[in-house]
């Protein structure tokens, strides 16, 4: 608890700070959400619906507040071409699985991510470093995701995002969500195993927007991730599972 409430202070301050800086205005504020269909675990065959709440305010000087499912982010450089600042990300703890096996293992609690991002922005193409770690007990590790893309204004209308993406994670991950030991295993039955730290995914993410009116929008998301290295089907956790992992949403917002 004190863990949630030292992120969510970090995060309010943040804002708070975005929203006086002095010469900063703000050129666009948007909120809304959706629906999205997600894994009920990492690595599993599985899925279930979840709400995608969606925000983001951009000032004319570059920087911005984004909020988009359980991640939110700050660019703190004023400039419309590098991105530097912090992010947050909510992980779902794994228990009540709709596999029996991965369901009987004992539990892996919720974990609140903290860390920074950085990158660049130019003529529609993008660069983004992310770099995250448990701030409690869920994992007690970390991960680092590269990803860079390009988005695609095909007319007044619509626009078109695609891009690609790659994880590293520490061994401390990798042993929480795809490793099986004596302090996991539960009544599961499952293989011992012990996977070591490295890269665990490399995907694709694809993105449509349509512009409805002047202030409302619809918006598509999706991405595939396939598992590898020792988070492929060697752990017996995928194995009971499927190493594609699938994300897609659909969302309406509304433009200030």
């Amino acid at each position: 608890m004190k863990n949630q409430q030292t992120v969510i202070g970090l995060m309010a301050a943040l804002l708070t700070l975005l929203l006086v800086i002095p010469g900063a205005q703000a050129a666009d504020v948007s909120i809304g959400g959706g629906i999205g269909i997600a894994p009920d675990y990492e690595g599993s065959e599985d899925y279930e619906a979840v709400p995608v709440p969606f925000a983001n305010v951009t000032w004319s000087n570059g920087m911005f507040f984004n909020l988009l499912g359980l991640k939110a982010k700050a660019n703190l450089i004023p400039s419309n071409f590098w991105r530097l600042g912090p992010i947050y990300n909510y992980r779902a703890k794994r228990s009540d699985v709709d596999n029996n096996a991965v369901d009987a293992m004992n539990s892996v609690s919720d974990a609140n991510e903290l860390g920074l991002f950085g990158g660049f922005d130019y003529q529609n193409w993008f660069v983004s470093l992310e770099f995250l770690m448990d701030t409690g007990n869920a994992h007690e590790g970390w991960y680092s995701t590269l990803k860079g893309g390009y988005k695609w204004p095909i007319s007044s209308s619509w626009s078109l995002s695609i891009g690609a993406h790659t994880t590293y994670a520490d061994e401390d991950y990798m042993e929480t969500y795809f490793g099986v030991d004596a302090n996991n295993v539960g009544a599961s039955g499952l293989s011992f195993y012990d996977p070591d730290g490295g890269f665990k995914d490399v995907g694709l993410n694809l993105g449509a927007n349509y512009i409805i009116t002047n202030t409302w929008s619809a918006r598509a998301l999706g991405s595939y991730s396939l598992l590898v290295g020792d988070a492929d089907d060697d752990s017996p956790v995928v194995n009971e599972g499927d190493e594609g992992q699938f994300f897609g949403a659909l969302m309406v917002v509304y433009t200030f």
